[in-house]
Order: C-alpha cells, then sequence, then structure tokens
C-alpha cells in the first residue's frame, strides 16, 4: 500500500479514536451531573465518574498527539 493511503488511515482511525473519547469525556460528564443530584452523599461513585472523565481526556489527549505525528509524516 502506498504510504499515503497508510497516512490517510491511520488518520481516520485516530479521528474515530478521539471522536469516540470525547464522546465519553461527555456521556460521564452527564452522569456524573445526574449522580450529583440523585446520590449527592455518595462520593465513592462520584469520584469514580471524575476519575473515568479525568482518564478519557487523558486518552484525547493522547490521540491528538497521534494525529498531529500522523499529518507530519510526509505522503
Amino acid at each position: 500500500m502506498q504510504r499515503a493511503l497508510y497516512q490517510e488511515l491511520w488518520a481516520l482511525r485516530f479521528g474515530k479514536m478521539l471522536a469516540l473519547e470525547e464522546t465519553c469525556v461527555r456521556e460521564y460528564g452527564a452522569l456524573l451531573r445526574e449522580c450529583k443530584q440523585k446520590y449527592k452523599t455518595d462520593r465513592e461513585l462520584q469520584n469514580q465518574f471524575q476519575k473515568l472523565i479525568a482518564d478519557e481526556k487523558k486518552h484525547a489527549k493522547l490521540v491528538r498527539e497521534l494525529l498531529t505525528i500522523v499529518q507530519r509524516q510526509p505522503a
């Protein structure tokens, strides 16, 4: 396969991964807000959602870095 096609393939893969990670951040954020309303005293559950959100944000950052690397590669 040609180098340009590999580059396009990886850019598409990482683009989809980034979209998924960002969606997870939003969904976990919504669940955290709902949890805070319904289970105000359950700090353990809230902390778990906060950890999940932090992890997903780290994943998104890594995927952005990978996308940058792919985009810098010569075609």
